[in-house]
């Protein structure tokens, strides 16, 4: 069966609380989604990755060219104009391969174009090769007046599939300790792992962190869209096991622990 016609969608975010949890355990049940860096623990079904250094990592590993990887703006132009655009650059460039002589397009982003949540990789221009017949689609973070997170985008893009029930699951929000709340903090393609966390409440509506507006408008376009917040433990356990304010009025979205995730899904 066609993985993106599975009605039920698993959204699997790179919070700390995920971080014990099996993704290959849910495939039976349905299509499992997963994000950035989370490709080298596991193959999910789909893997969403919107900022460039990410996206060609996972493309330049060979990841894309075998699973489905929907990567940010993975627009391929011919190689030949992208030599002549590099002969203008000044900056630091990431080019792999270092010849381009095996292939007739490459995807190309420039340093001021460049879409990342590591301020220290900022500035560099991204070159690498395609293959014919890989599984790299394009996707972009600009839904209504907002730019999604890779996260949200994830969400968003399940619904877009046809997915009846999504179980948002790692989408911790905030943090227990206020440092970045990420499993892959410090590794490479992010920020260190003392890095403050960014509130997803900022009220700038096209802040790319701005993740609880993001959520709800994603919630109330797809109103035949049951959702599920999945957090580790019941509502005010911890700071990340949350009812959010602003999701209140939302009544295609319930929220269930690990625990009633597992019984439904996991029983034994």
């Amino acid at each position: 069966m066609d993985k993106g016609e599975n009605m039920i969608h698993f959204c699997f975010g790179n919070g700390n609380s995920r971080k014990d949890l099996d993704l290959d355990e849910y495939k039976q049940h349905g299509t499992v989604v997963g994000c950035n860096a989370v490709y080298r623990d596991f193959t999910p079904d789909i893997l969403v990755a919107l900022d460039s250094p990410i996206g060609h990592e996972i493309y330049r590993c060979g990841y894309a060219h075998k699973n489905t990887s929907y990567l940010g703006y993975w627009t391929p132009i011919p190689t030949e104009v992208a030599e002549t655009i590099l002969d203008t650059e000044t900056g630091p460039v990431s080019l792999s391969p270092s010849d381009l002589g095996f292939t007739n397009q490459v995807v190309y982003h420039g340093a001021d174009g460049v879409f990342t949540f590591a301020k220290d990789v900022k500035g560099i221009t991204y070159i690498t090769g395609t293959v014919e017949g890989d599984k790299a689609k394009n996707i972009e973070p600009n839904i209504d007046e907002f730019a999604y997170a890779t996260g949200t985008r994830a969400i968003h893009l399940s619904c877009e599939l046809g997915a009846t029930e999504v179980y948002i699951i790692g989408y911790d929000l905030y943090s227990t300790d206020d440092k970045v709340n990420n499993i892959y903090a410090g590794t490479r393609c992010y920020s260190k792992e003392d890095t403050p966390f960014k509130r997803p409440d900022n009220p700038e509506k096209d802040d790319l962190h701005h993740w609880i507006k993001q959520h709800k408008n994603t919630f109330d376009t797809f109103k035949d869209t049951k959702f599920y917040k999945v957090n580790p433990n019941p509502i005010g356990t911890s700071p990340i096991d949350v009812e959010i304010e602003e999701w209140k009025d939302c009544e295609n979205l319930e929220y269930m622990t690990f625990a009633e995730l597992n019984n439904k899904f996991l029983p034994f």
